[in-house]
């Protein structure tokens, strides 16, 4: 009886050892748990910023979205850590939801590079306009005053209105995709080189304006598609 109950101890240990091993997960199963849970919360804490900040005027929603599309670009890099060739199906929705700001953001910079340019040329005119003042140290001295004053409330108008909100569509469209809209960021990156050549040369003004339509191309030929699409639906 003895020898039997041996027996059957023995064989009930195999068994616990078996069943151990098989519901156990491997080490690749853990870390694809992990990172799954990792990336869960981050995709998460995007979408609740896009679904609580996101008001729908975009360039007060721009810091919002950014810091959205850099969420998920964490999250994106939570499995190239852990060695996982996988992308999940609520991270692509997410990358989708934040891809349809990008025409949107490409518009809004060309618009604000116009805009810029206006501004320049109009402010060189004004310079232009500024009637010549008798050569006496007095007048000279006030006119130099009103070129200054003009001068500066040009640069804070220029940088509040346009370049600033220029320099954050570039960080986010890099985010997106650093090649595709590589031309554009590398023409904002270059605004205040070309809006310098316009104040020396204003009649340099509209080819400036018609490289930036054409690199806005893409964006309006994006809506336009969109539009075509919808129409027909």
């Amino acid at each position: 009886m003895t020898g039997r109950l041996c027996i059957i101890f023995i064989i009930a240990a195999f068994l616990l050892i078996a069943c151990s091993k098989q519901a156990g997960l491997t080490e690749s199963q853990i870390r694809l748990s992990e990172a799954k849970n990792a990336q869960a919360i981050l995709i998460e804490k995007a979408n609740i910023i896009l679904d609580t900040k996101v008001k729908g005027v975009f360039l007060e929603d721009l810091n919002h979205i950014s810091y959205a599309s850099e969420i998920a670009l964490r999250a994106e890099q939570v499995f190239v850590d852990a060695k996982i060739n996988l992308k999940s199906e609520s991270l692509a929705a997410l990358d989708n939801r934040i891809a349809s700001y990008v025409n949107t953001a490409g518009l809004t910079a060309v618009k604000l590079l116009h805009q810029s340019v206006d501004m320049t040329v109009n402010f060189k005119k004004d310079i232009e306009d500024m009637p010549l003042q008798p050569l006496t140290s007095n007048s000279t001295s006030t006119s130099d005053g009103m070129v200054k004053f003009l001068a500066k409330q040009y640069s804070a108008d220029i940088k509040s209105c346009c370049i600033s909100d220029l320099k954050d569509i570039a960080i986010f469209l890099s985010q997106v995709d650093e090649l595709e809209h590589y031309p554009l960021r590398k023409m904002i990156a270059n605004v205040e080189v070309r809006l310098s050549k316009v104040l020396r040369h204003p009649e340099t003004a509209k080819e400036y304006k018609n490289e930036i339509n054409a690199i806005g191309e893409q964006y309006r030929k994006v809506r336009s598609s969109a539009q075509t699409l919808n129409n027909n639906l």
